[in-house]
């Protein structure tokens, strides 16, 4: 798994904890990224774009 940046913070989807790893830098599409929750032990993906512009809005997988 890859450490996180602080300007990088994303949160679960599930749970909203911060502590989170990124497992993969795509995800089933190129502009998603899949993390991992130390929290709650669930895979979410992350959509990439999303990191340069500030907003914070995730889409879960299961």
């Amino acid at each position: 798994m890859f450490p996180m940046s602080f300007e990088q913070q994303v949160h679960c989807p599930f749970c909203d904890s911060s502590e989170v790893s990124m497992m993969s830098h795509f995800g089933t599409f190129q502009l998603v990224r899949q993390y991992f929750c130390s929290d709650c032990r669930s895979v979410f993906e992350y959509i990439r774009w999303q990191e340069n512009s500030g907003d914070q809005t995730q889409r879960g997988s299961e």
